[in-house]
């Protein structure tokens, strides 16, 4: 039986509270990326112009668009972006562990394009 979008949506929002104790618990501190948690499709598509996303909204649609992915940016003590990678990669394996198969993390998308910020379900 297929999951309803709406149980979905709720069963991410609990990983992604796993998630958020587990970066916690090791010291990771991170905030969400503007309109991170659910986008329009116009707002995708300006995503997709600018070479952010490979969905464009509209004949490709994201998971942000159903409420299934969150972008974040892991910060220091200072309250900066952390560009570096290692912290994203400890958090992105960590989710793919939540629900395998299911929990996707951008920075192992398959190909070129690579987005380490994004988690999704």
């Amino acid at each position: 039986m297929s999951e309803s979008n709406t149980l979905k949506r709720a069963i991410f929002n609990a990983l992604f509270a796993h998630l958020t104790i587990f970066a916690q618990l090791r010291g990771i501190r991170f905030i969400h990326c503007k309109d991170s948690f659910q986008r329009t499709a116009e707002r995708q598509n300006e995503l997709f112009k600018q070479g952010k996303s490979k969905c464009d909204g509209h004949q490709k649609k994201s998971k942000h668009q159903f409420g299934l992915a969150r972008d974040l940016y892991v910060i220091d003590e200072a309250g900066k972006i952390v560009w570096d990678k290692e912290p994203y990669e400890i958090l992105g394996k960590f989710w793919e562990t939540l629900r395998p198969g299911e929990t996707k993390w951008g920075g192992n998308f398959q190909g070129d394009f690579k987005d380490n910020f994004h988690y999704e379900l």
